[in-house]
């Protein structure tokens, strides 16, 4: 068993620099309201590998992301089921 997580951040991620979405909302929906986060965002391009970009700024801060990291059971992974739709690609 193991923790997927894309390898790579995609070229619509939320989490990048010049996204216009509202971050701090979209964080909020899967916040714990007594710190942390209860569970963690799935990329978009994926059904069930953990958000390259939500990873590398919370991986401490969900027990999956906790536990994988100790028990070395975090597998990067290269999935991209939009690839070719409607111009949507990973880089």
């Amino acid at each position: 068993m193991t923790f997927r997580v894309q390898k790579t951040a995609c070229s619509t991620c939320i989490y990048r620099k010049d996204s216009p979405l509202d971050l701090a909302k979209l964080e909020a929906d899967v916040a714990d309201p007594h710190g942390g986060f209860k569970g963690h965002r799935i990329c978009h391009h994926s059904d069930d590998a953990c958000c390259r970009g939500f990873w590398n700024r919370h991986k401490d801060e969900f027990p999956a992301g906790q536990i994988a990291q100790r028990l070395d059971l975090v597998k990067f992974v290269d999935v991209d089921t939009l690839a070719g739709k409607d111009g949507c690609h990973a880089v």
